[in-house]
């Protein structure tokens, strides 16, 4: 789109602004699991169908297949798509294997990277209370659990981790499967429910961390790199905590690493660069240049975070959305019912430095929740 390239966007939403910006916009059923798989296919192999609704698009055309979330949990489903069409980003095989708990923390502890405790099953005396359950290959911190929850169960494809205090983080960044090109360092945080007290709430970009930290960062990534041989845009997941309550003294525990497309590329003025560098790292294993230390970025923070219905909540078309909403829905009828608990939008915040932009990013929420509130 901004990055001169014609679209076709194919997800679960079809907001205003992608359906805006777009050639055209299919929708497509997804569940926990992700993107439903047949109706994925089906989409793809409709554009090649004169006689479909995707009328006057041939796959052959397109450059190839970017994705974001909706594969990590069938990596087999991409490769299905990577027959019909070239995926640009990382492959099924990569994406497997770094969504997959028993290779990708054994590989960390392998190359020495510091990770929380994880295990597939736990001691019976383990002390539920300091273990979460997550889902190996789930997305948004929707997947994530106390352990205490599940107790005595034993579910397939899911594994335990000691939960850790402390800031979350993540480094986007780009890889030609031997070396990293630094995007920048952020600060991340949850939207927590009752049911869901992991949920991803939004980020913000250029966070100011410490040198010992980015370096800790940048040096896992690399590592990961070089041994999964991710290409692209990623962003590597991480918690920084104190060590013996000493706060002067941190270190950095790597979580996951999202080897796709991430929300936190929004985040950078010049993600119209970003989306060629991908490109470009993808099919031609090019980096345009390294940025290893924090200080060589000068530029404004710039924060976004979702806006989760608390009740349900009807939509009529008359609503004003604030120029610093996105990702609103479109209104293709009179009315649209948002149960409690899903996405309605997202809102955006710039400031002269992250914690600023946070702040402001937050306060638009609860804007955006006093105008739902006024349409029942």
């Amino acid at each position: 789109m901004s990055a001169g390239y014609s679209v076709v966007a194919i997800d679960a939403f079809s907001d205003s602004q992608t359906a805006e910006l777009a050639e055209r916009t299919f929708i497509v059923k997804y569940d926990d699991i992700g993107f439903d798989a047949e109706d994925l296919l089906r989409t793809l192999r409709g554009l090649d169908n004169p006689s479909s609704e995707g009328s006057g698009f041939c796959l052959n055309q397109f450059a190839g297949f970017v994705y974001g979330s909706g594969f990590e949990a069938q990596p087999d489903l991409l490769q299905k798509v990577a027959a019909l069409i070239p995926v640009i980003g990382n492959d099924s095989a990569t994406l497997a294997a770094v969504n997959d708990a028993n290779v990708f923390f054994p590989a960390m502890e392998s190359l020495n990277i510091r990770y929380p405790e994880t295990s597939k099953h736990l001691p019976a005396d383990a002390d539920l209370s300091c273990y979460i359950r997550k889902f190996s290959g789930g997305s948004g911190g929707v997947h994530i659990q106390p352990a205490s929850l599940i107790q005595g169960r034993d579910l397939e494809h899911h594994y335990f981790q000691r939960k850790l205090a402390g800031l979350p983080v993540s480094l986007l960044f780009i890889a030609n499967s031997n070396d990293i090109e630094v995007v920048g360092f952020n600060e991340q945080w949850v939207s927590a429910s009752a049911r869901l007290p992991f949920r991803y709430g939004g980020a913000v970009s250029h966070a100011i961390l410490p040198v010992i930290v980015q370096e800790q960062l940048i040096a896992a990534a690399r590592q990961l790199t070089m041994t999964f041989g991710l290409l692209g845009l990623n962003s590597l997941d991480a918690i920084v905590h104190s060590i013996d309550s000493d706060v002067d003294l941190v270190q950095v525990s790597i979580l996951e690493i999202n080897p796709r497309l991430s929300a936190t590329v929004d985040l950078y003025d010049d993600r119209t660069d970003l989306f060629e560098r991908h490109m470009q790292a993808s099919m031609h294993k090019h980096l345009f240049g390294k940025h290893p230390k924090q200080c060589e970025f000068e530029s404004v923070s710039k924060a976004h975070a979702i806006v989760y219905a608390e009740v349900d909540v009807k939509l009529e078309k008359e609503i004003v959305w604030p120029s610093w909403a996105t990702d609103t829905p479109s209104m293709k009828n009179e009315q649209l019912k948002i149960v409690a608990g899903a996405p309605v939008c997202s809102v955006m915040a710039s400031a002269s430095n992250a914690v600023i932009a946070k702040k402001e990013v937050l306060t638009r929420v609860q804007q955006i929740k006093k105008l739902l509130e006024s349409t029942h």
